[in-house]
């Protein structure tokens, strides 16, 4: 592509932020699916597994938040992962109607095998960078992660203003949150209003 001008107003996709963390999501996923597959669990099973390994149970809707999906997802999943032995559900301390899931020791076990491989690769990763940088790296990331929320995650309010602005009709990844999904009814329910009041009396 030598021979092809570049316009003057590009610029490296690299210069963005989320380009670079896109592309390194995808190159530690992808070690992470390998690995996740190769103990008989997916990508997102493994990200499920790796938030209950903190050691704290958690209602599916808390689950639902951790992993950045919709609660009939993490249910999905975490059904999945009960009938494979790697989760179990249990009760509430003080709340009856909540189930709570949680690692069982076939669970703990293969996250650890899995913590095991990534481990490795990070300290792999470690001495490519230098080994000071992992440290401060793992820190900027999740420092940057909490300054962002996650991108509006749990953030109602953004959320409907975000998807208020979308001009696509195609359907987001992120589904959104049950609040959310009520207040956009009510608002779309009150433009619908807004017009019919607008109309001339016939």
């Amino acid at each position: 592509m030598d021979d092809i001008a570049p316009d003057p107003r590009g610029e490296p996709a690299t210069a963005r932020l989320n380009y670079s963390a896109y592309r390194l999501a995808r190159a530690l996923n992808r070690f992470a699916e390998n690995a996740a597959l190769a103990h008989g669990v997916t990508l997102s099973q493994f990200l499920v597994l790796q938030v209950l390994g903190e050691g704290v149970p958690l209602s599916n809707a808390h689950l639902a938040r951790r992993t950045f999906v919709s609660a009939q997802a993490a249910h999905n999943v975490s059904n999945e992962l009960i009938e494979s032995g790697l989760v179990e559900r249990g009760a509430h301390p003080s709340n009856k109607r909540v189930r709570l899931v949680q690692l069982t020791e076939q669970g703990w076990d293969v996250l650890g095998q899995c913590h095991a491989e990534l481990r490795a690769h990070e300290d792999r990763l470690s001495e490519l960078l230098g080994g000071e940088v992992r440290g401060s790296l793992a820190d900027a990331l999740d420092r940057s992660a909490q300054a962002l929320a996650g991108g509006y995650f749990g953030d109602d309010e953004a959320e409907v203003a975000a998807i208020a602005r979308r001009q696509s009709s195609i359907r987001p990844r992120q589904i959104p949150s049950r609040l959310a999904r009520a207040r956009m009814r009510a608002a779309a329910s009150a433009h619908d209003e807004d017009d019919d009041d607008a109309q001339p009396a016939g």
